[in-house]
């Protein structure tokens, strides 16, 4: 049986909005060119109608980057969330797996008279193991906040 991966969302382009926003861009600041040449307010029109076409033709270039930057940071985001899981369940593992091969070892030395005190031994490395599992899953949490603490300052240290 074959297993189906999830595809990665494709980036998907919006030309309308980008198309739109350079016609009308140039259709602004040809606009604002066009009236320049007969008197003094039809400069100032002008030159405030080729600023919006500026902004306009702009805006269209920054907000399709903004979104590009966005849909990396999350993608990034979510694969390192995704390697961290799965190193954590590792070591969840690797932890069960010692606690399986240590009590196996302490019933397979017992003696048939000593089963309260194989039974006590086994509570107290449950016990152990069990804290070992919290503390490691506590280290892992506090390393990521740090690590997320660390990137928000990075960006300038600004905060939404």
């Amino acid at each position: 049986m074959t297993e189906s991966t999830p595809s990665e969302p494709r980036l998907r382009i919006r030309w309308g909005w980008i198309i739109g926003c350079i016609v009308l861009g140039l259709a602004g600041i040809s606009v604002g060119f066009g009236l320049i040449a007969p008197g003094d307010r039809r400069g100032y029109v002008a030159s405030v109608l080729a600023g919006v076409g500026t902004t306009l033709l702009l805006v269209g270039i920054v907000v399709l980057l903004e979104r590009r930057i966005v849909d990396t940071a999350a993608k990034a985001v979510r694969r390192a969330v995704d390697a961290e899981r799965e190193a954590s369940s590792a070591r969840i593992e690797r932890l069960t797996s010692e606690l399986e091969d240590r009590l196996s070892a302490e019933w397979a030395r017992a003696d048939g008279e000593d089963v309260k005190a194989m039974k006590r031994r086994t509570v107290e490395l449950t016990d152990e193991t069990v804290e070992r599992i919290v503390d490691e899953a506590n280290a892992s949490a506090e390393e990521g906040k740090r690590h997320a603490d660390a990137e928000g300052e990075g960006e300038g240290g600004r905060q939404a």
